[in-house]
């Protein structure tokens, strides 16, 4: 049993790795970053479920995610007016 909850946990850890170094990478794409991204490597002990933080940002950088999402959005014609 705690050979298979060490094996979930383990993908869970990999999964949001992958998913923090995945936003990371493309934040950078756009010339942004969120220097205090990363995995919450306590979490998931109970739950199953490892965070990602995404930490702490300058309101301009925030205001520059916000404006690629509201791209994306509009791009996907899911934006409403």
């Amino acid at each position: 049993m705690a050979s298979e909850l060490s094996r979930l946990t383990a993908a869970a850890r990999q999964k949001a790795a992958d998913a923090a170094a995945a936003l990371t990478s493309l934040l950078a794409e756009a010339g942004l970053a969120l220097p205090s991204i990363g995995v919450d490597w306590h979490e998931g002990w109970f739950t199953g479920e490892v965070l990602i933080d995404l930490g702490r940002a300058r309101a301009d950088v925030v205001m520059e995610l916000v404006g690629l999402l509201q791209e994306g959005l509009d791009a996907r014609g899911k934006r409403s007016s």
